[in-house]
């Protein structure tokens, strides 16, 4: 069967150890199993150990060389795997059948040393369209909720590492607004500007970025010419940072449900990446998302 998975010639470090958190499900171990098929992951599977073997009986998995801690819930499968994660066992976790919050509000606490210092975590959905010949990235559609000026910073520097990986990709950050002009009472355009100023002075004084810039004039040369938007990011974009969970959570979605599109979606912003797939999301999306994880920290 063939699959479509993002990035995955990128990939030379293989089989990273994996914990797959309160695998009881069938999605989640079938992507388990091809991502190790693939090479891609050497996963730990941690839950139910009786549901898990039912399930691989089913989807035909051979187990005999692949570990099963059993837990009897999410919040032990949680533990396990981010006490894993801080003693180096694993490189990658990867939700299963549980809540996003139960596993994140695990990962953060400090106890366990997954966060680097100075650093902030953020999401990064690396988007396929069939429609399009280029891909999109959406940051910060998942994680932070109403980030700050200077949490926007940090997903600026994630989503800068993550696409410094992937070769023949030049970033052309667009940091989204509803407008073009800076307006006092509109939050999200102050920022975009004071981001994009930031951006060019302490990062990068030749990278392409422009803020604040609305969606249509992002990603379309016909409405940023009508709008006589002179600006090599306007109309060209690959990368859209959102002001907020709502934007880019529905972007996303829009995407994905009106024009079929593959979302390869990761946690990132320290050593150890999370995957966080949502119940709702196809195979290949998933498979994606474990490849651009791995990618991550290659």
């Amino acid at each position: 069967m063939n699959y479509n998975i993002q990035n995955i010639d990128l990939i030379e470090k293989k089989r990273i150890k994996s914990a797959i958190v309160n695998a009881n499900n069938e999605v989640t171990l079938l992507s388990a199993k091809i991502s190790s098929e693939l090479n891609l992951i050497e996963p730990i599977l941690i839950g139910n150990e009786q549901e898990i073997r039912k399930i691989c009986t089913q989807i035909k998995w051979d187990l005999n060389e692949v570990k099963i801690v059993n837990t009897p819930e999410e919040k032990e499968s949680s533990k396990i795997a981010c006490q894993m994660a801080s003693e180096s066992k694993v490189g990658l976790l990867v939700k299963g059948h549980m809540h996003t919050d139960i596993l994140m509000g695990e990962y953060i606490k400090s106890s366990y040393s997954l966060r680097n210092k100075g650093e902030k975590l953020s999401h990064i959905w690396f988007m396929t369209i069939p429609s399009r010949r280029e891909p999109l990235i959406i940051t910060d559609g998942a994680l932070n909720i109403k980030p700050s000026l200077q949490t926007k910073k940090m997903i600026l520097k994630n989503v800068i590492n993550f696409t410094n990986r992937i070769k023949n990709f030049e970033p052309y950050i667009s940091v989204l607004s509803a407008t073009e002009e800076v307006l006092p009472q509109m939050e999200s355009s102050v920022d975009a500007k004071d981001l994009m100023e930031w951006a060019l002075k302490e990062i990068d004084p030749s990278l392409k970025i422009m803020g604040p810039l609305a969606f249509d004039n992002s990603i379309s040369n016909h409405a940023a010419k009508m709008k006589g938007i002179d600006n090599q990011v306007a109309g060209n974009a690959n990368i859209l940072l959102v002001p907020n969970i709502e934007t880019g959570n529905s972007l996303v979605k829009m995407l994905v449900n009106f024009l079929d599109a593959t979302a390869g979606g990761f946690v990132t912003g320290s050593n150890i990446p999370v995957v966080i797939t949502s119940r709702s999301d196809s195979l290949d999306s998933r498979l994606s998302s474990i490849s651009n994880a791995v990618l991550s920290i290659q």
